[in-house]
This record gives C-alpha cells, structure tokens and sequence, in this order.
C-alpha cells in the first residue's frame, strides 16, 4: 500500500516538474520569437541599430544573463497579476526601496512565486526519491513547504529592510538640505534654482535625496503641474518630513508666499520637531532604565540588606538544634 501510494506520489511530482520545464520552455520560445519579430519590424521602418563587429565585454557570460533577466521578466509579467489590486503599493514600496527599474514589479512578482514553486518541486522530488515512506519523510516534507514560505516571505523582508535603511538616510540628511535651502534662497536664487544647486552639493553626502530632488526639479521644469510633481515625491519618499516639505512648496507656489521666508518657517518648525523628538526620547529612558534596575541591581541590593538577617537567623538555628 505504501508503495503504491509512493509511486504514484512520485509520478504526480515527476509531472509536476515536467509541466514547469514545459512551460520554462515555451516562454523560451515566446521570449525568442517576440525578439525576432521586434527585429524584423525595426529593420522595416529603418530603426535597427547598427551590427557591432566586436563581441560585448564578458562575451557569453553576459549574453547568458541578459537571457536570463528577459525570461525572468516575462515570467514575472505573466504571474504579476497575482498581485491583483496590490499592484500599485508593491511598486511604490519597490520604489520607495530605491529598486526603481522598469521590471522591479515583473522581477519581485517572479521571486514570490516561482522562485517557492520551483523549491516545493524539486523538493518534493529529492524528498520522494531518498527518503523511505516513515516519520522522516513527513518532517523533510515539512521542511521542504517552510524553505519555501521562508523564500516567498523572505524577498519581502528584505525591501522592507532596504526601505527602512533608504528612508533612514534620507532623513538624516533632510535638515542640511533645509539649512542650504535657506542659505541658497537668502542669496537671490529662486525656487528651482535653489533646489537643483542644494541637489547638486548633497550629492557627496546624502546621494538618494539629492537625487529625488534632482528629479523632483527634473520633472517640475518638463512639466508645469507642479502639484502632481510633489505628489510622485510623496510616493518616492514617504516621510512626514518630505510631506511637509512638499506641502510648504505647493503653498508657497499658490499663494506667493516668498520662497525664502517658506523655508525659514519651515526649518524652524523642524527643528522644534527635532528638539521634541529628542525630549520624547529623553523621557522614556526611566522606563527603559526600570528593567536592568530591577533584575540588575536590586537583587545585589536585596542580598546586601537580607543577606545579614538570614545569616543570624541560620545560625540561631544551628546552635539551637
């Protein structure tokens, strides 16, 4: 009986992993043909680029991985609407992690859910075939589904952890932007002019700020709606600081506020927010101090003033008995 259900286990993941190859290969094909199709259209309209008589620097290691990242691609536009209506947060969250190319969302979609199938695949059939029908069985079995949860799960504990670090610097190094803003605006520059200067100085110190600033400013001069151009900054870097930032712009533009009196409020009002920060922080280290207290020093403390006491009352004990 368990041989029979063994083989036929065996025959359901052998199929299993024969569909997948199958399908590897026809997005293959796809991938290959939409390639040749694309080409034949550009040398029809004259587009085509011009043949390279040398080979590209790393040669078929290269080539092998542009392929790669192609099939890897269409894979993942295939199963990115497994996303469904998440879609949208997930490029934003890709985004706000600093992972802004064409096929973030195609890639991540690939990562969540073919990378854990293709690990339960052949899982499964390294488990089947070397393992006897027992106990063991069910734990490497086991073993096998939580790899590959731990995948699925683990690509997005790895944006969130690239995010938090991004957004972290990037605050730090929003208030020197502030302070050369204010310098910048002080010294006769406008607002587009002062921004892309402070862009360009910040490039050394805080590069992913500099350079949402720079596209920030990029967009605003392509473009005259200024107030959807702080809107994508708002979803590129979502902290209340460059809210507020965004916000007293888009004041400043609607109600011919002067740019530099703006940024002079406004870095007064961060460093109040810096300075209540800090108290909040101050304030909570009595609590925090509260549990080495108690299981650091007051034992000592304990055994100092009971210690004595319970000595003299052992030996009135023993001299009694």
């Amino acid at each position: 009986m368990f041989d029979f259900i063994a083989h036929n286990v065996f025959a359901v993941a052998f199929i299993g992993l024969v569909i997948s190859m199958l399908g590897f290969a026809a997005l293959l094909q796809t991938e290959r043909q939409r390639t040749s199709l694309t080409a034949r259209l550009n040398r029809a309209v004259g587009t085509a680029p011009r043949a390279v008589a040398e080979r590209p620097q790393g040669g078929s290691l290269v080539h092998a991985g542009d392929r790669l990242r192609k099939v890897i691609v269409l894979m993942g536009e295939r199963l990115s609407v497994v996303l469904g209506g998440e879609a949208r947060t997930t490029a934003a969250a890709l985004s706000s992690a600093g992972y802004r190319s064409r096929d973030a969302l195609l890639i991540y979609a690939f990562l969540k859910t073919v990378l854990p199938l293709i690990t339960v695949v052949i899982g499964m059939v390294w488990v089947l075939a070397t393992t006897p029908i027992d106990l063991t069985m069910l734990k490497r079995i086991a073993i096998v589904i939580a790899t590959a949860l731990a995948l699925s799960k683990g690509v997005d504990i790895v944006v969130d952890i690239q995010r938090k670090k991004r957004l972290a610097r990037i605050r730090r190094g929003f208030p020197d932007m502030l302070e050369l803003l204010v310098i910048s605006s002080e010294a006769g520059l406008g607002p587009q002019p002062a921004l892309h200067r402070v862009a360009t100085e910040l490039t050394a110190t805080s590069s992913e700020l500099a350079h949402e600033i720079l596209q920030m400013v990029s967009e605003m001069r392509m473009t005259n709606d200024r107030r959807s151009t702080y809107d994508r900054l708002n979803t590129r870097v979502p902290l209340p600081e460059i809210g507020v930032f965004t916000q007293t712009l888009d004041q400043s533009d609607t109600y011919g506020t002067p740019f530099s009196r703006a940024m002079r409020t406004l870095i007064s009002e961060q460093r109040s927010n810096r300075l209540m920060a800090v108290e909040e922080q101050a304030a909570r280290l009595p609590v925090i101090m509260t549990i080495p207290l108690i299981f650091c020093i007051m034992p000592a403390v304990f055994v100092v003033l009971v210690g004595p006491a319970a000595l003299s009352v052992f030996d009135n004990i023993i001299s009694g008995g």
